[in-house]
C-alpha cells in the first residue's frame, strides 16, 4: 500500500482528535494526555514524521513509543486503528460538538451521556432552556459562553479564510482561461480580497453559444448547473464557484458590477451622469464619476472614508515595498525553526532585518522565556548578529498584558530589549470596558513599542474581545504606539475598516507575520491584502523603513520615552 504523505499538520490534527475522542470515551487518562502532547508537539517539527524511521520519532521531545508506533502504522496503513475504533462508536454531531471551542471531549461526554444530546442544534436549544445549568460543572456562564461561541459558529458555516481560497482561485483562472482561450478574471469577494468569504466568483468572456459547452472543457469542477449565462458548480472539496459569461464587449462593465461591493458600485454610478454605452476598463468608469481609481480591494471601504483629492492608488503598500520581518517565534518558545534558519529565510528574501519577539514568561503554555533565558538569547543575537551583518536581528520579545494592564516583566528587563510587542493571550472573555482599560494601560507603558492582535479573534473561530477602537487608536497616537495588523491569515487583527482612522489620527501600521515558522513569514503577503484593504500606504508603514530608518526609529522612540 502506497503511504499517504500527510503534513506534520494534518498528523497533529489525527493526534488531537485521539486525544479527544478518548477523553470523550473515558479512555484511559494518561494516553489522553500523551497523544494531546503529541499533537502539540508534532505541529512544531520541521521535518517530515512521516518520513521518520520509529527510532527517529522516539528521540522526538514529546514523542514517546507508543506514539512513535501509531505514526509507524499510520505510514504502513494509511490509518490508526485505535482512532478508527473510536470514530465508529461517537455519533457525527458529537464529533461536531467536540470542534466547538470551549468544549471538547470532557464536556461534550458529560453533554452526550446524561442529556442524550447529539447535535450542535440540539446543543444549542438545550442552552436555551437553560437545561446545561442543572450538569456538574456548568454554570450559566458557561452555558451563555457556549451558546454564543456555536451562534458565531453557525453565523460563519459555509465559509472560508481569504488563504484558503487564494491560489485555488487563481489555479481555476488559469484552467477555464487555457481551456476557453478567453479572458477570465477574479471577481466579487475574492477579487475584493476579503478576510473571508463564500465563494470563488469569475467573470467569463464568452459568447451565448459557447456558454454550454464549458463543463466539458474544465474537468476539475463539478455539479454545473446553469441559470441565465451563469454558471454555477463547486470544487472537489465543495466549494461554490459561480461563473458570469459576458460577450467581450460588455466585459469592463460586468467586471465593475459584479466586483462589488454593491454599495461602493452604487456609490460610484450615483456619481455618472449617465451610465456610458461603451467602456474599455474599469479606469474609464471612475475617470468618468470623477473620481481616482480604486483597486478591487478598497471597494468595501465607504468613499467618503476616502480622501479621494489625495487618493493615488500608487501610494499604497505592496508586498515588495516590506523591508523588515517584525514579530517572530524561534524554537527559543513556540516556534518550529532556530533564530539562525528564521534570520537565513529573511535573508534569502531579501529583508533587511529580523524582530524575534518570542514568548514572554506569563505563556508558560508556549514555552515562554524565563529571565535567565533572555539573557542568553540576547547573546546568541548578538552572535548571530556579528555573523550575519549587515542583516540584523532586534531583540523583542511578545510581552503578555496581564488582567490589570501591565506587562509580564520587571522595567530592568523590559529596557534590555530593542523594542516590546504587548499583547493579551489570556482571560479573553472581557467586556468592552475590561478589554478597553487593560489595553489603554498597557499603550501607556512607555516600553509598549507596537499593540499585537488588538482584538484577540480568529477570524471563523472566535470573535475577539470587544474593545472601543477609538479610544484605543487615540491612545496609540497619544503615547507613539504603533498598531499590529497580525497578518496570520486567521486574525487579520486590527480590521482593516479602522485602518483608514489609525491614518487620520497619525498611528503607524506595522504587517507583522506573527510567524512560528520560516514559511510563517510568507504571510506578510495577507496582512498586505488586508492594508491595501484599508487604504494603507508606504509612508504609514512601520516595517517599509530600511534597516537603518528602522534603527533611528527604536532609538529615537526610546529618548522620547525616556528609556534608552
Amino acid at each position: 500500500m502506497e503511504s499517504v504523505q500527510l503534513s506534520n499538520k494534518e498528523v497533529s490534527v489525527l493526534f488531537k482528535t485521539l486525544s479527544g475522542l478518548m477523553e470523550l470515551h473515558n479512555e484511559n487518562p494518561f494516553k489522553t494526555k500523551s497523544y494531546a502532547n503529541a499533537a502539540f508537539n508534532i505541529g512544531r517539527v520541521s521535518e517530515s514524521v512521516m518520513k521518520m524511521n520509529e527510532m527517529e520519532l522516539e528521540a522526538l521531545s514529546g514523542i514517546g513509543k507508543s506514539v512513535a508506533s501509531k505514526i509507524i502504522e499510520l505510514q504502513q496503513t494509511n490509518t490508526i486503528q485505535v482512532l478508527e475504533q473510536l470514530l465508529a462508536k461517537t455519533p457525527e454531531g458529537v464529533l461536531e460538538m467536540m470542534r466547538i471551542k470551549g468544549i471538547g471531549g470532557k464536556k461534550a461526554a458529560v453533554i452526550w451521556n446524561e442529556l442524550g444530546i447529539e447535535t450542535v442544534g440540539e446543543l444549542l436549544y438545550a442552552c436555551y432552556e437553560n437545561r446545561l445549568t442543572k450538569l456538574k460543572g456548568f454554570g450559566e456562564k458557561t452555558q451563555d459562553a457556549i451558546i454564543k461561541v456555536i451562534e458565531y459558529y453557525q453565523n460563519n458555516i459555509g465559509k472560508f479564510h481569504f488563504a484558503t481560497l487564494d491560489n485555488l482561485s487563481k489555479q481555476i483562472v488559469e484552467e477555464i482561461s487555457t481551456k476557453t482561450k478567453s479572458r477570465c478574471e477574479l471577481v466579487g469577494e475574492i477579487r475584493r480580497k476579503c478576510n473571508t468569504l463564500e465563494k470563488i466568483e469569475l467573470l467569463l468572456a464568452m459568447d451565448s453559444d459557447k456558454i454550454k459547452n464549458l463543463p466539458a472543457l474544465i474537468i476539475t469542477l463539478t455539479d454545473w448547473e446553469l441559470n441565465e449565462n451563469v454558471w454555477r458548480a463547486k470544487t472537489t472539496s465543495n466549494i461554490p464557484v459561480i461563473i458570469h459569461c459576458v460577450p467581450s464587449s460588455e466585459f469592463p462593465i460586468a467586471e465593475f458590477e459584479n466586483t462589488g461591493s454593491q454599495a461602493h458600485v452604487k456609490a460610484v454610478k450615483e456619481k455618472l451622469n449617465a451610465w456610458p454605452p461603451s467602456i474599455n476598463s474599469e479606469k474609464e468608469i471612475y475617470a468618468l464619476a470623477g473620481l481616482p481609481f480604486i483597486p478591487a480591494e478598497m471597494r468595501d471601504i465607504d468613499l467618503n472614508e476616502i480622501d479621494l483629492s489625495n487618493f493615488s492608488s500608487e501610494n499604497l503598500i505592496d508586498a515588495a515595498d516590506i523591508k523588515g520581518v517584525i514579530h517572530n517565534h524561534s524554537t527559543w518558545s513556540d516556534g518550529k525553526h532556530s533564530l539562525e534558519e528564521m534570520a537565513n529565510a529573511c535573508i534569502k528574501n531579501g529583508f533587511e532585518y529580523l524582530v524575534i519577539s518570542d514568548h514572554s514568561k506569563t505563556a508558560v503554555y508556549a514555552g515562554g522565556l524565563a529571565i535567565d533565558q533572555v539573557f542568553a538569547q540576547h547573546e546568541q543575537i548578538d552572535a548571530l548578529n556579528k555573523k550575519l551583518s549587515p542583516f540584523k536581528i532586534f531583540k523583542s520579545i511578545e510581552s503578555d498584558i496581564l488582567n490589570d494592564g501591565n506587562l509580564d516583566y520587571p522595567d530592568e528587563i523590559l529596557k534590555k530589549f530593542d523594542l516590546i510587542i504587548a499583547s493579551v493571550h489570556q482571560n479573553l472573555r472581557m467586556d468592552i470596558e475590561k478589554a478597553t482599560t487593560r489595553l489603554l494601560s498597557a499603550i501607556e507603558n512607555p516600553y509598549t513599542t507596537i499593540l499585537g492582535h488588538i482584538t484577540g479573534r480568529l477570524l471563523l473561530s472566535r470573535p475577539g474581545y470587544p474593545v472601543d477602537h477609538k479610544k484605543i487608536i487615540d491612545a496609540c497616537a497619544a503615547n507613539q504606539v504603533v498598531i499590529e495588523i497580525n497578518a496570520n491569515p486567521y486574525r487579520l487583527d486590527i480590521d482593516y475598516t479602522w485602518i483608514p482612522y489609525a491614518m487620520r489620527q497619525g498611528v503607524k501600521i506595522s504587517i507583522n507575520p506573527d510567524a512560528h515558522s520560516t514559511e510563517g513569514i510568507g504571510d506578510i503577503y495577507y496582512g498586505v491584502c488586508s492594508a491595501r484593504k484599508g487604504g494603507l500606504t508606504k509612508s504609514m508603514t512601520l516595517n517599509t523603513l530600511s534597516l537603518q530608518e528602522f534603527s533611528a526609529f527604536i532609538e529615537n522612540r526610546k529618548q522620547i520615552k525616556g528609556i534608552s
